[in-house]
């Protein structure tokens, strides 16, 4: 579905936990990620997912040193991008 370029933001993000986007760090990226009025994808390797799938995000297989690209388009795409960066920058807060 192509989006409003005034309302799509994108950020490239590396992953630094130590487990990547593993079961937990996916949930909270979901559960994050929907907390927005936007449709976020997150984009690694070609491959594109929702961010509010668990699943998805677990399957991009995603491990500490990766690089994603998050995009959002909607009325709160630039929070959704930044907050979502910020998540992961905090290692999800899992301090590892």
């Amino acid at each position: 579905m192509p989006a409003d370029d005034a309302s799509e933001f994108s950020a490239e993000v590396l992953i630094v936990n130590r487990r990547g986007l593993h079961a937990r760090a996916s949930a909270k990226l979901a559960a994050v990620a929907g907390s927005f009025d936007a449709n976020v994808r997150v984009t690694k390797d070609g491959i594109t997912v929702g961010a509010r799938s668990i699943m998805g995000l677990m399957m991009l297989g995603a491990g500490k040193g990766s690089t994603i690209l998050i995009t959002a388009s909607g009325d709160q795409a630039r929070e959704a991008v930044e907050t979502l960066a910020g998540l992961i920058a905090d290692k999800f807060g899992e301090g590892e």
